[in-house]
């Protein structure tokens, strides 16, 4: 018998469907990380700059000497500050005029009623 074999046979046909699904379920993969990874970094972005507003309001404040224990506000709907002014602190160092004061504050970014995302702890001067 001599015959021609015309076209793929069932199992080589079967492997190559396994290897292109295979290749398929990777890239689709690959894709879904990638967005999940990007929402997540846009998300931390919003929430620091958020944070950068704050310290901002929070250093006009304190600059105008409008001191209070705690400080609120947001940005968008989505993410709210709250910050704590926490105590003075200046050094007391004996026979040397104070030129500032220094405030430790304390600074936490919540996106809606979460637990804070961000949290910053730093000293903020009065002028």
């Amino acid at each position: 018998m001599n015959f021609k074999q015309q076209g793929f046979t069932l199992i080589e046909t079967v492997i190559a469907f396994t290897i292109l699904t295979m290749a398929t379920v990777l890239v689709v993969n690959l894709i879904t990380q990638s967005s999940t990874r990007v929402y997540k970094v846009n998300e931390h972005l919003v929430a620091m700059d958020t944070l950068e507003s704050a310290v901002a309001v929070l250093r006009g404040e304190i600059a105008h000497n409008k001191i209070r224990n705690t400080y609120s506000g947001g940005q968008d709907s989505e993410y709210q500050w709250v910050a704590k002014v926490l105590n003075k602190a200046n050094p007391a160092v004996s026979g040397v005029k104070k030129y500032l004061n220094l405030y430790r504050v304390q600074i936490q970014v919540f996106h809606g009623n979460d637990v804070p995302r961000l949290e910053l702890t730093t000293i903020i001067a009065d002028r």
